[in-house]
Parts: C-alpha cells; structure tokens; sequence
C-alpha cells in the first residue's frame, strides 16, 4: 500500500487498517514489520521522520531486543536483503556489526543523549565489507519510556578508500624525503669504505684476500648505485636505462656469490655465449639476481647447488605461463634454482607479498617483492616452481632489446658458457 501524503498517513495512523510498505516522500521510506497490534502499529506509525524518496541511505528500525522493525529501499540496496528477509532478523547477527572505537559507549549514549553517532563495519548478503556513517537515535513513546532505535546508516566505503590511498601516498612522500637524508649519509659512508678498499688492493695481499677485498669493493659499489636510486626516487627522477648485457653482470654476481656465500653452497652458472641485451640498469639486474640468490641460499641451510641460467627465448601470443596481458616478441630467461627444502604449496602463492617472510627474525619480507617490481617495470613476468625437500626455481623473462633477430624454431641449439 503507498501513501502519497501526510493526510493519508494521518488516515492509516487514525483507522488502523493498514501499514505503509513502501513509504513515499514525506514520512520514512520504511518496510515495517507487523504483528497486527494496535501498539506496534502506532509506535512505527510515530516515526515521522523527513527524508528524500530516493535516498542511498539505508534507514531501519530496531526494537529493544535487536530485532529489526523496518527496512526501506535504500537499506535494500545497500545490504542486498529483501525487506521480507531482514524483518524480525537479529540486526546484529544480519549485518555483521563489528565492535569499532566507540562502540562501548553506543547503549549508555543512547540512555544519556538519546542518540549516537560513529562508524561501523558491517557486512552485505553477499559477504561483502562495508563502511557505513551510523546515526542512531533512541524513540520514545507517549509516556517517554523507550520503544525503538531509528538507524540511519551512510555507505562510505569509497571515500574511506580514497582516505586511505590519499594517507599512503602521503607515507610515501615523507618516507621519500626521510630515504633521501638516509642515502645521503650512506653514500658519505660508503665513500669512504671505496678509499680504504681502493688502497688494500694496492697491497701485497694474498690471493685469498684479493678476493675477498675485490668482492667487498664489488658490493660497495653496488650498494652506491642502490642509493643513488634511492636519492632519484626521493627527488622523483627516473633512473636511467641503457642496453646492458646480462651475461657479463651474471658471471659478476656468480664470483662474488662464491666468495661470500658458505663453501657448502655450490654455484653454476649455464649462460647462452650469444645472449641478447636487455634495456634496464645494473643497478636493478643486479638486485634481482642477488635478492633470487639470496633466497636460495637461505633454503639450502645444509649445503646445496644454486644454478644462474641464461637464454634466449621468442614468446608467442599465448604462451603458456605468461600472462594475459604480455607482448610477444624476443626475450631473455634467467632461471635460478636452488636443491633447498622448497617452498610448501599453501604459501607459495605469497611469497611476493610485501613483509611475507619465512625467515622469522632475519628477513624483511621485502627481497622478492623488490624483485617483481623491477620485473614487471621492464614489462616482463616472473614464475616460480617449487617441491618440497627438491628445491626452487625462479624464471625471470624479460624483453630483449628491439632489433634483436627472431629466433627460429629450426635453429640450432644455443651454446653456453658453463661455469661450475
């Protein structure tokens, strides 16, 4: 039954003979549950609350045991529950209320004030979290002792989101400026650290501590490169790319692994001699290697093979484990593998994941997400294939740089340059 105007609510109110279902512009938008009594039907009735015909707003009442009296449109689209399934359903267990700050105070403000104001978590039909602006305020009868709570709940999901996207970006910025006093110090450290290096070389050192010296000085500048990166993201310039050759930045990061890395750890390296260039900075191959071979270190705690492969590779549309979204044309496979425990398969799938880490204590959690930014700022794409007390294997596939010939598939088999 619709009423179109305050006359005929006033009518329904004095004849009793029905309840509005649907309320129009005046009077609450309300469903109301009806238990056929005269003072259910005046205590809903009493609530002549003035709000639009079409509002987003979720409007409801509740009675004094949770249940739920009334249920408009809005609260219809908002929630996804029908009027005829929300009626007389605990309001609580239907939508999920979760206690947030404030909440404690929500029936003791009620009593004091006769109303509350805050925000809540609560839940769609569809399992769906939402964030909703609550007003409720407590209804009196006509003795003024209290008969029901009318609800006006506001979605604000969307503007919560942005909020919080709005804070990150802020995060970023302060922690932008915050990198760049950091590097600056470090770099200022690290200078220093090159002289000392550069002047050990120049003595008569040992064969053995040539090496370790060559590999300190190796990492030192690497480390240089990382801040001045950091010094460009925190002044918000680009890092500079160039043609690079992996091959030689592989064989690099396979020497200095073999100094610093336990003699239990056994390092190859299977790279094609005619290995395209790629478009990138050392800086990032560089730390795409080390984080990937870090990684399998860190599984061989007894000792293992770690193995950097290299090749050439031309992807089609469609291949089978590139994404949907990858150019096809010429790229370069770097796989490295490690004869660790493994990666369990219930976690394998986060292992990218910011501050996921395995390594309780000494790990960031960070190492192999850097590494899928890198990847994928280079629009390339990366795998991993994992067993359980066999090892790990990573698959990076990066574009190679343009101009590089097509391979055919009746080419010969490429050469490599084996190292063990």
């Amino acid at each position: 039954m619709s009423v179109r105007s305050n006359k005929d609510y006033d009518e329904l109110r004095e004849g009793g003979s029905g309840i509005p279902k649907r309320v129009g512009a005046r009077p609450v938008p309300l469903s109301v549950a009806d238990d056929g009594s005269e003072s259910t039907l005046n205590n809903q009735l009493d609530l002549q609350f003035l709000w639009p015909d079409q509002t987003q707003d979720a409007v409801l009442v509740r009675d004094l045991e949770d249940r739920i009296l009334s249920w408009n449109e809005g609260a219809e689209r908002l929630y996804g529950w029908e009027a005829g399934e929300a009626l007389g359903r605990n309001i609580y267990e239907l939508l999920g209320l979760r206690r947030v700050a404030g909440f404690e105070d929500l029936g003791r403000a009620l009593a004091e004030r006769g109303e509350w104001n805050g925000q809540m978590h609560q839940l769609t039909k569809h399992g769906k979290e939402i964030i909703v602006e609550s007003h409720w305020k407590l209804v009196q009868d006509e003795a003024g002792q209290p008969k029901s709570v009318l609800i006006v709940n506001t979605d604000v999901t969307e503007r919560k989101r942005l909020e919080s996207q709005f804070l990150r970006v802020q995060r970023m910025g302060n922690l932008g400026r915050m990198a760049g006093g950091v590097a600056h110090d470090l770099n200022n450290i690290l200078s220093l650290m090159l002289v000392a290096l550069q002047q050990l070389q120049r003595k008569g050192l040992d064969r053995d501590s040539q090496r370790w010296v060559r590999a300190l000085r190796l990492n030192a500048e690497h480390a240089g490169h990382l801040i001045t990166q950091l010094l460009s993201i925190a002044k918000g310039i680009e890092e500079e790319r160039a043609s690079i050759q992996p091959r030689y930045l592989i064989k690099e990061t396979a020497e200095m692994l073999r100094v610093a890395f336990p003699k239990s750890v056994k390092i190859k390296t299977r790279v094609a001699s005619k290995l395209w260039s790629i478009v990138s900075s050392a800086t990032h191959l560089h730390q795409v290697l080390i984080n990937l071979c870090l990684n399998a270190s860190d599984a061989m705690p007894k000792g293992g093979t770690l193995t950097i492969e290299a090749k050439n590779l031309y992807l089609k549309r469609g291949y089978r484990s590139a994404p949907a979204e990858m150019n096809p044309g010429n790229y370069i496979l770097i796989k490295v593998s490690d004869t660790g425990i493994g990666i369990p398969a219930e976690i394998i799938d986060k292992v990218f994941e910011p501050f996921f880490t395995t390594k309780q204590g000494r790990g960031t959690g960070l190492g192999l997400t850097a590494v899928l930014r890198i990847v994928k700022s280079h629009q390339g794409f990366i795998r991993v294939s994992s067993k359980s007390g066999v090892g790990t294997q990573f698959r990076v596939y990066l574009p190679a740089e343009e101009a590089e010939p097509r391979v055919s598939t009746n080419s010969p088999p490429a050469k490599y340059d084996d190292a063990a």
